[in-house]
């Protein structure tokens, strides 16, 4: 059972009856909004929150979710110059890893408000398919953009998570590619037929990762 407020529950039951798309716009993970996901995400499953495809894609998004909130947390720990090279892999993770806690995400998640730093989930169910696009506004640069590609090619080629880090260890994947291998491989292994996943940048403004599963 998902714990959901009735005044959003209605909402989403109208959105999701009207085939309208639904837009949540988070700042850090938090309880309401994961609610909210994993609901929308039941009334789009023919057995709902106990079909067998229910967890693989909630882990799906919630995964996309927290690489976008981590990119916005990286941008403002540029824009404060805790983070003083951001083309230092090393420094960039150390110092994003170090707020990753729940205290620190809730300060950040402050910070990233005040600076327009927001994720966007936009998801919609539309002819058969399960239709979600996570956008924040920090575009890729061209060696994160070839980075997250080469990753994501890489990790097709394996079916556990864990063979493909043994396969490929990389001390600055957090925040910059693990989590897109994992949505690769769960795709994989839930055998789920005709995905659609990327991700893609304008090089200017916004990232884009694209989810489109038949449901």
């Amino acid at each position: 059972m998902i714990n959901i407020e009735p005044k959003l529950k209605n909402r989403l039951d109208e959105a999701v009856k009207n085939n309208e798309e639904i837009v949540f716009v988070a700042y850090s993970l938090l309880e309401k909004f994961e609610s909210g996901i994993k609901y929308v995400i039941g009334l789009s499953l023919p057995g709902g929150i106990n079909d067998d495809l229910f967890s693989p894609i909630f882990t799906c998004v919630k995964e996309l979710t927290t690489n976008a909130v981590k990119a916005n947390i990286k941008k403002v720990l540029i824009n404060e110059g805790i983070i003083k090279n951001p083309s230092d892999l090393e420094e960039t993770v150390s110092k994003t890893k170090s707020v990753l806690n729940e205290r620190d995400m809730l300060e950040y998640a402050i910070k990233a408000k005040s600076y327009g730093l927001s994720v966007r989930i936009y998801i919609k169910i539309e002819s058969g398919r399960l239709k979600v696009r996570v956008i924040n506004p920090v575009p890729l640069t061209d060696a994160q953009d070839e980075r997250i590609q080469k990753k994501i090619n890489t990790a097709k080629r394996y079916e556990s998570l864990a063979e493909f880090y043994i396969d490929n260890p990389d001390p600055f994947a957090e925040g910059m590619g693990l989590g897109l291998s994992l949505v690769v491989v769960m795709l994989k292994g839930a055998m789920i037929k005709d995905a659609v996943f990327e991700v893609t940048s304008d090089k200017i403004s916004k990232t884009y990762a694209t989810l489109e599963i038949p449901v």
